[in-house]
């Protein structure tokens, strides 16, 4: 179960709507309170077709915080984000994007933590929609995985894996493994947002 802490942040729920957007965050680290949001990618999904996206690189308040690990993890330079919009100017327009859409996610408490603590570092009022998870549903559906991280969700269900730790690569994961393990179908999410 994921803790909340924080007020206003919505709950996790296990649910399973038609209509939602789907949310990745890259990070700089694992601490919401003293690391920063370096990518993001949101898709709104009904009945499991993507019908709008939202994929933008995040400014850090520290540039320095982009380290050699975090390069060689995701890709993503210091170079990348030094000139992309800060929190402040970015992350109203993922939240009017979201909407009142339930949000999607795997491991989503660690997206929420960082929106969440991202917008009071900005100033911003933050995102309090309920959210759920597809980790948590793949080990109540996927009991005999040896771990339940989206690589080992993805190649369980058949869903390939076109790039990891990228916004946007791991939200097309995410919609596709829910589609595939919740659904029962196949997502539609279209060719020329690759």
């Amino acid at each position: 179960m994921c803790a909340n802490t924080r007020p206003g942040r919505g709950k996790s729920v296990i649910a399973s709507p038609d209509d939602y957007v789907c949310i990745d965050l890259e990070t700089t680290g694992l601490r919401p309170t003293g690391d920063w949001i370096i990518e993001f990618a949101a898709y709104k999904v009904e009945d499991g077709i993507c019908r709008d996206r939202l994929v933008s690189f995040v400014r850090p308040g520290e540039i320095s915080k982009v380290s050699l690990f975090i390069t060689s993890l995701t890709g993503i330079t210091k170079d990348m984000v030094r000139y992309a919009p800060l929190p402040e100017d970015i992350l109203p327009e993922l939240f009017d994007f979201v909407g009142d859409y339930m949000v999607l996610g795997h491991n989503t408490c660690f997206d929420m933590n960082f929106l969440y603590d991202g917008a009071v570092k900005a100033g911003l009022e933050p995102i309090g929609n309920d959210f759920t998870d597809t980790m948590r549903i793949s080990r109540r559906c996927n009991k005999d995985l040896p771990n339940h991280r989206l690589g080992t969700v993805a190649e369980y269900l058949g869903v390939q894996v076109t790039q990891a730790h990228r916004a946007a690569a791991d939200v097309e994961t995410t919609i596709r493994c829910y589609e595939r393990m919740v659904k029962g179908r196949d997502a539609s999410i279209p060719n020329n947002w690759q």
